[in-house]
């Protein structure tokens, strides 16, 4: 399962953190060669962040670990090995960051990005143990907040403020919806380990049954919560809409919908646990993509890119 949330990382936050930089591609006002080595700069502290607490994570639960019967990296090196990772990578996350020096709210959203990603670990804080601050923290720096930091790092200041902060309102709830689901099926998975190593998350407290009915009604809120997103981005862009359509088309036929009426109602609630994700993860990084294409048909190479990085939209 460690090996298991790092390639979630990788397919999961990298695409959606690419998408939002695409978006502000199109919708900022500096010129395309302007922004390469910004991004670049941006990406350094983002990979290094992620590690450190991906890491830490890991040096935390070396003993629960044990207790469940799960593999540990870290738990195969010796303990400065450990510290000495762990250190290093937050010391390039840390000052690969700073000399970006974008202002003070850009580096509130990173300190509490670590903050988040320490308390959820480190004990005595150690909020994975605590059900629901477990899964609001999760959503948070897994979610909600590195979509809030790619925002304003690359809009603050070159974007009507009223459009940021309505964009930033929808995103955020969306986000925090999803996370929220994401981690909640992750520990449905993890439920029977983390119970036998006495972790107190949120499934082995209030029940698998009761997490899968409480996620199924979440979708109803995020899908509301994510056409006025979408109904948003394509006031900004217009041609976004057909994303929503063929991604509906495709979905209806992937899940054959016709014949949806007929399925038995447990067999409902386990169908569409996962399905919004495609949407997030790979139809909106490669829509925004095509439009870049469009402005500018050299971005054609970041499209093939990207879709050899993340193959899975293919």
């Amino acid at each position: 399962m460690k090996i298991l949330r790092a390639n979630i990382w990788w397919n999961v936050v990298v695409p959606q953190v690419l998408g939002w930089i695409y978006f502000c591609l199109l919708i900022g006002d500096a010129e395309y060669h302007n922004r390469w080595y910004q991004i670049l700069c941006f990406l350094i502290p983002l990979i290094t962040t992620a590690a450190f607490g991906y890491l830490l994570n890991d040096y935390c639960d070396i003993e629960s670990d044990k207790k469940a019967g799960k593999k540990n990296l870290l738990a195969t090196v010796s303990p400065l090995v450990r510290t000495i990772l762990v250190l290093v990578f937050f010391s390039v996350a840390v000052v690969s960051w700073f000399v970006i020096k974008k202002g003070i709210l850009i580096n509130v959203l990173y300190a509490l990005q670590l903050i988040a990603l320490i308390i959820y670990s480190v004990k005595p804080f150690r909020l994975k143990e605590r059900a629901l601050l477990g899964v609001l923290c999760d959503s948070f720096y897994g979610h909600i907040n590195p979509a809030l930091i790619t925002l304003t790092f690359f809009l603050s200041g070159e974007t009507q403020q009223p459009v940021l902060i309505s964009l930033l309102a929808f995103i955020t709830v969306v986000t925090c919806i999803k996370g929220i689901r994401n981690i909640l099926l992750h520990q449905i998975d993890d439920r029977k380990k983390d119970a036998k190593a006495g972790l107190n998350t949120f499934v082995v407290k209030h029940g698998g049954l009761f997490t899968l009915y409480y996620i199924n009604t979440l979708l109803y809120f995020e899908i509301f919560f994510l056409l006025l997103l979408i109904a948003h981005i394509s006031y900004l862009l217009p041609p976004f809409i057909l994303s929503l359509l063929l991604f509906s088309i495709i979905t209806y036929l992937k899940f054959s919908g016709w014949k949806l009426s007929y399925l038995p109602k447990r067999q409902l609630k386990f169908k569409f646990l996962f399905f919004l994700n495609d949407y997030y993860e790979r139809w909106m990084p490669v829509f925004f993509l095509l439009i870049l294409c469009v402005h500018q048909p050299l971005f054609l190479i970041l499209l093939l890119l990207h879709l050899v990085l993340f193959p899975s939209f293919i």
